[in-house]
């Protein structure tokens, strides 16, 4: 019985230690689809907002971490030199479109919605290359 605990105990540390591997609804942005999964999170959540009714144009439309989850998505090594790397910069540049939309004394709320929609196309069409 001594010897079946012990080799029950040795082989969950090392199941443990090795894990299952990524998972494709991971958040956690230091891994290639949580990285991802932050993106299109924060893309879902900047369209939710400024398609909403009760939008108001005074708040910023780009979330704090859409900047942040782009560039984990393209600092990971299985992006980095690959198409999803234009990808993920055309995002970059997405934001600053919209922000420059946003700031603009003659940006209206459908040209803002309209780029917001193009982000959100953008990043479908990087799924497509994810998974």
């Amino acid at each position: 019985m001594k010897k079946e605990f012990r080799l029950a105990a040795v082989l969950c540390t090392f199941f443990l230690l090795l894990g299952c591997g990524e998972s494709k609804t991971s958040m956690d942005q230091r891994t290639y689809y949580g990285a991802f999964n932050s993106i299109k999170t924060a893309v879902d959540d900047m369209k939710y907002e400024v398609f909403a009714e009760t939008y108001d144009p005074r708040v910023e439309p780009v979330p704090a971490e859409y900047g942040s989850a782009v560039a984990a998505f393209m600092r990971n090594d299985d992006v980095k030199g690959t198409p999803l790397e234009a990808e993920a910069q055309k995002l970059l540049d997405k934001e600053q479109e919209i922000m420059e939309i946003w700031n603009s004394p003659d940006g209206t709320i459908e040209k803002l919605r309209a780029a917001v929609q193009e982000a959100v196309d953008q990043v479908e069409h990087m799924k497509t290359m994810v998974e």
